[in-house]
């Protein structure tokens, strides 16, 4: 019974230690603009590349720009840029999410699939 009182009794004390969202703001210096464009999803570029789906390959996920088959035949073999991430879908469908850090390494393979 203590306890149940004495957490009726600082809940309004532990309101008050809480800063407000505008204060939060202040403090950081992060709108919820800013953080939606930092954690949100990226849009992806319908950019006229394309995945190779040559020898019935059905590329289904996503690809670094350098990214080969075993053969050596690159996965996105139109508008590919080594340092950016493409989705493909299985009918060759493509589009380019941009740079990803992963994607930057020398060869650009670091997502493949």
């Amino acid at each position: 019974m203590r306890l149940s009182a004495l957490l009726v009794l600082a809940a309004p004390l532990l309101a008050l230690a809480a800063p407000s969202p505008a204060e939060a703001e202040a403090d950081y210096g992060l709108t919820n603009m800013a953080v939606d464009s930092l954690l949100g999803r990226r849009d992806c570029d319908y950019n006229g590349c394309k995945c190779d789906t040559r020898n019935h390959r059905k590329p289904q996920g996503q690809f670094c720009g350098g990214c080969h088959w075993k053969n050596g035949d690159y996965v996105i073999t139109k508008k590919r840029v080594n340092s950016h991430v493409y989705e493909c879908s299985p009918s060759g469908r493509c589009c380019d999410y941009g740079y990803a850090k992963d994607c930057s390494k020398e060869d650009g393979t670091g997502r493949c699939g």
